[in-house]
């Protein structure tokens, strides 16, 4: 039973060590989302008014 007993409270300690560890990296992992997303939009809007030729125009 003594055995079962430490076995338990090491997984608690573990568990307990990943929770904590899971809440530390949200916040980080919230802002280079947020970063992300931000360069992607600016991407996305850098190539607004490029026109782009191909095979499509040269049938025209």
């Amino acid at each position: 039973m003594t055995a079962l007993k430490s076995v338990l409270t090491s997984w608690e300690d573990r568990l307990r060590s990943v929770r904590d560890e899971c809440e530390h990296l949200e916040g980080a992992l919230l802002t280079v989302a947020k970063e992300m997303g931000e360069a992607e939009a600016a991407v996305e809007k850098s190539f607004k008014g490029i026109r782009v030729t191909g095979k499509a125009d040269e049938k025209r």
